[in-house]
């Protein structure tokens, strides 16, 4: 699939500390309401931390990108194409290529097999591409607000609460086939647990990764397990 080059993120962020501005070039109203200044950010990373797929633009294409989060750093890494790697402009839509998507401008850095691209392979199976790449955000888009990139890569609080966590989760999978449905509104038969963060936990389906969401945002591994424990008894 081909489409015209896409242009990226239109203005750098001046804030270096990675606070939300708003876009002159917009009305701050757009949207029907993107929200206060204060609550641009977080809105930009519920979408990002919510989201394991996007649209990836580059030169005279456009093609699906699956991705996931290094918990560490908070990077990006995905299975991308050559040419992507090579592309001396990429944008990355999330979820998808609309208007209102999170645009993010990045650069993209190939790199080895390691436990990050193994997590890659247990959130969506084998990759289509053969090349593995760790991407950096420079800038953000979302609607009238820029972001500086550093900003939307956060590690995972939970990154070493994470594996017991999903362990526990995945203890009970009919539980968990209610909570999909529920929540977020999706019949999955044979759900398993593949990742957990403050917002929320990512579910593999045969289709593809479920978000469900929790209800506040839980940086404490001890108040994330009481929230799945909640989630689960309650479906």
């Amino acid at each position: 699939m081909t489409t015209e080059p896409k242009q990226p993120p239109a203005h750098e962020p001046d804030d270096a500390s990675g606070g939300a501005r708003d876009d002159p070039g917009h009305d701050s109203r757009f949207g029907g309401g993107w929200g206060r200044e204060e609550d641009a950010l977080e809105h930009a990373l519920d979408v990002l931390w919510g989201s394991r797929e996007g649209m990836l633009a580059f030169d005279e294409h456009t093609v699906p990108a699956k991705f996931v989060s290094d918990p560490e750093s908070g990077r990006l890494v995905m299975s991308a194409p050559v040419a992507a790697l090579l592309a001396a402009q990429v944008v990355l839509f999330v979820p998808e290529e609309t208007e209102d998507a999170l645009q993010l401008l990045v650069s993209l850095e190939e790199v080895k097999e390691s436990a990050v691209t193994d997590r890659w392979q247990v959130y969506h199976g084998e990759p289509e591409h053969v090349r593995w790449a760790s991407v950096w955000i420079d800038s953000g888009k979302h609607g009238p607000w820029v972001f500086d990139g550093e900003a939307l890569m956060l590690p995972n609080p939970l990154a070493r609460a994470e594996p017991a966590l999903c362990r526990r989760v995945n203890s009970d999978r009919a539980a968990l086939a209610r909570v999909c449905q529920r929540r977020a509104g999706v019949v999955v038969p044979d759900p398993l647990c593949v990742g957990i963060d403050p917002r929320g936990m990512h579910v593999r389906a045969r289709f593809g990764v479920v978000r469900v969401r929790f209800e506040r945002r839980e940086d404490d591994a001890g108040a994330a397990e009481k929230a799945l424990e909640r989630m689960l008894r309650e479906g």
